[in-house]
């Protein structure tokens, strides 16, 4: 099935272009109901016709759960905790393959140093350690057929909100207040567009025998475990010493920290240089679960609950939203 295009129209349109302060902002990818960046169109057949290999690892996720997170530990257990490597920035080891798309909208030189992130990914070695923030609907389709390894990254949908709310402040200029922004996340007209049927399109291949599917929620309590689960699915043997060092590399502080990773270069190359991530305007932010009620009323609280409710019913997928 090939990729089409819709111009998004009408009061919808004029509210997103209103709250991320462009022009045609978005327009609607099929199949799916994906809303990205008009960029997409350069990009959209090539990913779905995109070479894929055996070997390749894949993350896969909806932006803010922890996926930056997760795709460092699966590079770091792929490489055999090859820690000098993982000091070049993340983007050229482990590339988001719709990043130039994603920052289509975005009109500075800065991002000519990135190249072309569908490029990046056809020209990396095997085995290649890629990310997408895309829905099964429009993967490469030799996904199906090659069947490589994919790590899916849950997490439950309040505190990816918020946390989606200041990724999209600090890095696409979206303006308005948090209610303003859960009001389109909760229509499914967020950037990256539903969410449930994101999560349920993966959550449904869980029993396939190269899909593993995690929550965010559940990596956090058990860290060590969700390693040892990881290098297992993998298919790689990892010492208690080197999980040691590992969680002390993916600890929260060494990854606030860890400049290949926490977009400092990347910020201040688009912002200027003396541009200082604070508070929440923290690409890697605070990594809790439960920071949701330091933003939602009991009334928005409630909406999302019965929103969870109501798409989750049947599936077995449940989500803690507590620590």
């Amino acid at each position: 099935m090939s990729v089409r295009y819709e111009r998004l129209e009408g009061a919808l349109a004029e509210r997103l272009d209103s709250l991320f302060g462009i022009p045609g902002c978005l327009i609607e990818v099929n199949p799916g109901k994906v809303l990205l960046p008009p960029k997409y169109v350069e990009l959209g057949q090539r990913i779905k016709d995109l070479e894929v290999r055996p070997d390749d690892v894949w993350v896969i996720s909806y932006p803010r759960t922890g996926s930056t997170w997760v795709q460092e530990m699966v590079w770091c257990i792929g490489n055999d905790l090859d820690f000098e490597t993982a000091k070049q920035y993340g983007q050229f080891r482990n590339p988001l393959l719709e990043l130039t798309a994603l920052m289509g909208n975005d009109k500075g030189s800065w991002k000519d140093s990135l190249g072309n992130s569908v490029d990046l990914a056809e020209s990396l070695k095997s085995p290649r350690f890629i990310k997408t923030h895309l829905p099964v609907t429009l993967l490469p389709k030799q996904i199906f057929t090659v069947r490589p390894k994919i790590i899916y990254v849950s997490r439950n949908p309040k505190d990816m909100c918020v946390s989606y709310y200041h990724y999209c402040r600090l890095l696409h200029d979206f303006h308005g207040s948090f209610e303003d922004f859960a009001e389109i996340f909760l229509q499914g007209k967020a950037p990256v567009g539903p969410y449930w049927s994101h999560v349920l399109g993966f959550w449904d291949l869980r029993h396939d025998e190269n899909v593993l599917f995690l929550k965010y929620e559940e990596v956090r309590k058990d860290h060590r475990g969700c390693i040892l689960k990881v290098a297992k699915f993998m298919g790689k043997d990892i010492s208690e010493d080197d999980v040691s060092k590992l969680l002390d590399h993916l600890s929260f502080q060494k990854m606030k920290e860890n400049r290949a990773l926490n977009l400092e270069d990347f910020l201040q190359a688009r912002n200027g240089p003396g541009f200082i991530q604070k508070g929440d305007q923290t690409f890697i932010r605070k990594g809790k679960v439960g920071d949701w009620k330091n933003y939602m009323s009991p009334e928005l609280a409630e909406r999302f609950d019965n929103w969870t409710r109501e798409n989750l019913k049947g599936t077995g997928l449940s989500f803690n939203t507590e620590e």
